[in-house]
């Protein structure tokens, strides 16, 4: 059957539709700002399936492509969001994802899965066992430009957990397949012509770090028989040789979930039972194994919902417990940063700029979401999303967008559009939808917005919570009594919602302690051992006093120095927090550095009086600091 491409809808979307949508942000208007792209949105239901876009609301796009009849499988935008493409019966259509132009087709029929290589080179496609492919050869590399079969080979069994069976590096000079208890490296842009082999017995799945060489590579062994499971780091070209390893146990299975810079990775392990009988789902486990041979066990003790990397920093989020769960922020050391409370939630959403965290409960929990402000750890609003089955942010980071997929839920489809602060931007009922997803966008080519607070007023209307019933002989009496509405403007403290029961900021202390202050109670505000203050004080002024002639520094006393201004630094920001001032996230960071600064400062002031015997004498610094936050935000991609 071919495909009917209609670029020109009339009226609203059909009951049963695939549906793509943009929009563009909203800003301010009081000053001009740089025009922000539009976003956009895939639905796919029963019959149809087509593009949304506008530049004003949401709504289908009359230049932009559609599919009639059905026939449309699935849907897929490429890494950049450059392409999308439209899975038919009988071929796969790839599209320009702005102009909905025909960029290729590739003509192959029962075509089930898809993926695009990192720079869009190539197309990766699965299709069932059939007459048509002689039951071999089912799983194709095809370069999309010219529509080129370029590897292939059979692949019997796959699911969405191990899809793509084939990776790609980020620049797609490396690839990697999974075979028969060994990787096979290929050259990224020649598929097939085989580089290097690593050999793993019982190997069960490989993952590439993000970034440019030198490449690094996961791989996980479950358990088995009495031997325990691994996780192992390679850096390639060196597959002999294993760059760090952890081993644990109680894992038939994991997901290997590495961080943004490429040197740390996450081992979420799951098992079919629990041998406690504690669980009926089985048990989890979460492992932390870095580049340079760090590995620990977070002791998370009840089920692990969900574990996700920060997209900006070198922290990391899990969902954790029986309901109510407990979701915490830790960092790379494995301290704990922050609770969020305990609330039932299983599913986590960081914004793409980082600022913003939704926290939601899905699946078998009610649709409940929270949002928060992570640059001062509040609360800014909630919302619900009932019997929810996918959730994303879109890449401007302000709108959220929920929807109801079938065959999971088969009644109330549909995709709604929020706000972070609960604003519905957008509603659509579409029977029968089966997919939706948004167009992945640079989050850099939209504006970096003030994070809005709304008022409390505003969210009791929009989120109401459960009413105690009332009988209809009372209910008159009960709409007579005024409500008082609440000021629409208030103070940033009034807008905040107050956080959730075990809510808790942590404070941590450096592991080089005062024995003197054993009998003292830690105060939230930083200390420092006053010898080692007066130690400083005196060793800079010596410097000061010199007097020998101005010279260019050597890099030993530009280290010394800008040490010094760091701690300098320290100093004053402490000084705001004793007073009370809000002090931001990248304050509190380096607050709680100043052990470092200090120790890092009586190395060189060693090293520069006597470089011989530097290295051979330490001593440890007393301090009590704020747990480090590491809220610089900056975008790395």
């Amino acid at each position: 059957m071919s495909s009917n491409i209609n670029n020109n809808v009339v009226g609203s979307p059909a009951p049963t539709t695939t549906t793509t949508t943009t929009t563009s942000t909203t800003t301010s208007a009081t000053t001009p700002v740089p025009a922000s792209p539009s976003l956009q949105f895939i639905v796919r239901s029963k019959t149809n399936s087509y593009l949304e876009n506008s530049s004003t609301k949401y709504g289908k796009s009359e230049s932009l492509p559609s599919f009639t009849g059905g026939e449309c499988k699935h849907v897929e935008y490429s890494p950049d969001g450059s392409l999308v493409a439209f899975v038919n019966n009988d071929q796969v259509i790839i599209c320009k994802a702005d102009t909905g132009a025909v960029y290729s087709t590739i003509q192959r029929a029962g075509i089930v899965m898809i993926s695009f290589s990192p720079q869009n080179s190539f197309l990766l496609t699965w299709e069932r066992f059939s007459e048509a492919n002689n039951n071999e050869n089912n799983l194709l590399v095809w370069e999309i430009s010219n529509q080129q079969i370029l590897y292939k080979t059979t692949q019997k069994y796959v699911n969405q957990e191990s899809w793509p069976l084939i990776q790609w590096t980020e620049d797609e000079i490396l690839a990697g397949k999974l075979v028969n208890g060994e990787v096979h490296f290929f050259n990224g842009r020649s598929i097939g012509h085989l580089a290097k082999k690593l050999k793993l017995a019982d190997i069960a799945s490989f993952s590439f770090a993000p970034g440019s060489s030198p490449y690094k590579i996961s791989t996980f062994v479950p358990e088995k028989k009495g031997t325990p499971g691994s996780t192992r780091i390679y850096v390639y070209p060196n597959v002999n040789e294993i760059a760090s390893h952890v081993n644990f146990y109680k894992c038939s299975e994991a997901k290997l979930i590495w961080n943004r810079k490429g040197n740390a990775v996450l081992i979420h392990t799951f098992t079919d039972t629990d041998k406690t009988g504690k669980s009926y789902y089985g048990e989890t486990g979460l492992w932390f194994l870095s580049l340079d041979g760090t590995s620990f066990n977070l002791g998370i003790k009840g089920p692990i919902h969900d574990v996700q990397w920060s997209p900006t920093l070198d922290q990391f989020l899990v969902v954790y417990g029986n309901m109510p769960s407990q979701s915490t922020l830790f960092n790379l050391k494995g301290e704990a940063l922050v609770d969020f409370g305990f609330v039932p939630r299983n599913t986590i959403r960081f914004s793409p700029n980082g600022k913003l965290l939704c926290l939601g409960g899905f699946g078998n929990l009610q649709g409940d979401m929270d949002f928060w402000d992570l640059t001062r750890y509040k609360k800014i609003s909630s919302s619900q999303s009932h019997c929810a089955v996918y959730c994303e942010w879109a890449a401007d980071s302000i709108h959220f967008l929920t929807a109801v997929l079938s065959p999971r839920i088969r009644v109330d489809n549909g995709v709604k559009i929020i706000k972070y602060d609960n604003t519905v931007v957008y509603q659509e009922n579409i029977p029968e939808l089966y997919q939706t997803i948004w167009r992945p966008q640079n989050p850099l080519l939209f504006p970096n917005e003030k994070i809005i607070y709304p008022s409390l007023a505003i969210q009791k209307q929009s989120s109401p919570q459960p009413q105690k019933y009332t009988p209809p002989s009372q209910r008159a009496a009960a709409a007579a009594v005024p409500v008082v509405a609440a000021p629409s403007q208030s103070s940033p403290s009034s807008l905040t919602q107050p956080p959730p029961p075990g809510f808790k900021i942590y404070l941590v202390t450096n592991t080089a302690t005062n024995n003197n202050n054993n009998g003292k109670k830690n105060n939230k505000s930083t200390t420092k051992d006053p010898s080692t203050r007066e130690t400083r004080q005196q060793q800079v002024q010596q410097q000061d006093n010199s007097n020998e002639p101005k010279r260019e520094l050597t890099p030993l006393e530009k280290k010394i120095k800008s040490i010094e201004r760091k701690l300098k630094e320290v100093e004053i920001l402490k000084s705001k927090l004793n007073s009370g001032e809000f002090v931001p996230p990248t304050g509190l960071e380096k607050i709680s550095n100043e052990g470092k600064f200090q120790e890092d400062l009586r190395k060189l002031l060693n090293e520069k009086s006597n470089p011989k015997s530097a290295a051979t004498t330490t001593t440890t610094t007393t301090t009590t600091t704020v747990s480090s936050t590491q809220l610089n935000f900056f975008f790395f991609f």
